[in-house]
């Protein structure tokens, strides 16, 4: 996957913890350390950012988001028809993109659709979500849609804790993406996946080795730009 920081040169990796810090290699003889065992440390990294540091990253993410976006919608190649496009509540320390989805919602090129878990270990369902529909409570205590219709996205954003240059995922170990996304590739449908990160999950080439199941991303948006994945031309 070609690197592409679409803001300019990313900022140089901090022994702090801090944004753009890049958690080391530990010394395994069976090879590098598994997503179970970076997920404590990319939390911790993730939890340590200031929240001046989050909103200013929370908003420049938004940003870039728009323009990716605007541009995929301007390339037309979904032939002019309403793209369906799956966000996500934030949860925890994740990035808010909720200003964004009520900028989207006035877009008459967009439907919005957020996730929703229906059965444990099994693709998510998507269901329509405007400003003013009904939300609460569902599996995991994330805000779900309630009583809108089931929609197949065109553009996933996918919540991730971290990512290489090659556009592996690390999640939260629920493979509920991973399972989705295998699923709506199968189906032979376009769909985009965009992985929505902060900096500070970004991991060095050799740190994760992905085990077969996991899908890759078409991009990720951190608050440094965004990179082009493997699927981006297609």
């Amino acid at each position: 996957m070609a690197a592409r920081i679409a803001s300019g040169k990313p900022r140089e990796d901090r022994a702090s913890g801090r944004a753009g810090a890049t958690p080391r290699k530990e010394a395994d003889p069976a090879g590098a350390p598994t997503a179970a065992a970076l997920r404590p440390r990319l939390r911790a990294l993730r939890a340590a950012m200031p929240a001046a540091e989050r909103a200013e990253a929370d908003a420049r993410i938004a940003g870039f988001l728009q323009g990716r976006i605007h541009d995929y919608l301007a390339s037309g190649r979904w032939g002019g028809r309403r793209v369906v496009l799956s966000a996500f509540w934030p949860i925890g320390d994740e990035p808010d993109l909720r200003p964004a989805l009520h900028a989207w919602a006035q877009d008459d090129r967009l439907e919005l659709a957020l996730p929703v878990v229906l059965t444990p270990a099994a693709p998510l369902e998507f269901r329509a979500w405007t400003p003013g529909t009904a939300m609460a409570p569902g599996a995991y205590r994330i805000p779900e849609p309630q009583g809108t219709p089931a929609r197949v996205p065109d553009i996933v954003l996918v919540p991730t804790l971290g990512y290489t240059v090659d556009g592996d995922r690390i999640g939260y170990g629920g493979g509920y993406y991973d399972r989705t996304l295998a699923a709506l590739r199968q189906g032979g449908r376009e769909t985009l996946a965009l992985g929505i990160a902060y900096a500070c999950g970004r991991l060095a080439p050799d740190v994760h080795v992905p085990e077969p199941h996991d899908m890759r991303l078409d991009e990720i948006i951190s608050e440094e730009g965004w990179m082009a994945g493997p699927h981006a031309a297609r």
